[in-house]
């Protein structure tokens, strides 16, 4: 009798055994996803500061065209590409002089794969971050 008890339980056990296993090998891709994802956050952070710290980038942002590329020497691995949205109203409140004031306005669009590599090489997710520069210039 107790043979066929334990025949009828030790089924059971293994599936359930199988089922908590399987549930937690999911959890650990969950936090393995979100540590990528937030070393991706930083990478993206860090590229952008470095873009915008480096030397004679203001002459660079002021040149800028749709089609121009900023990079990193730090951050190899982050794509930078640039929108123009010409001449605006400054968002920032200056009190100027006088009314023939614009703003430059660039968007800054930094780009980074991250995850695993699959079988072709390329990475499984993509993050992205746009970075506002916007520079005051005078207008006639």
């Amino acid at each position: 009798m107790s043979l066929f008890i334990a025949m009828l339980l030790l089924p059971l056990l293994l599936v359930l055994g199988m089922l908590v296993m399987n549930s937690s090998f999911l959890g650990l891709k969950i936090i393995d996803t979100r540590v990528m994802q937030g070393e991706s956050n930083l990478i993206l952070n860090s590229a952008a500061q470095h873009i915008l710290d480096q030397k004679d980038n203001a002459q660079h942002f002021a040149a800028a065209v749709s089609s121009s590329t900023f990079t990193s020497s730090l951050f190899t691995d982050v794509d930078g590409s640039v929108t123009l949205n010409g001449e605006l109203t400054c968002r920032r409140r200056m009190q100027a002089s006088g009314s023939n004031f614009k703003c430059k306005y660039i968007q800054l669009d930094l780009k980074h794969a991250y995850g695993r590599e699959t079988a072709g090489g390329a990475k499984w997710a993509l993050n992205s971050m746009g970075v506002g520069v916007e520079q005051p210039i005078i207008v006639e």
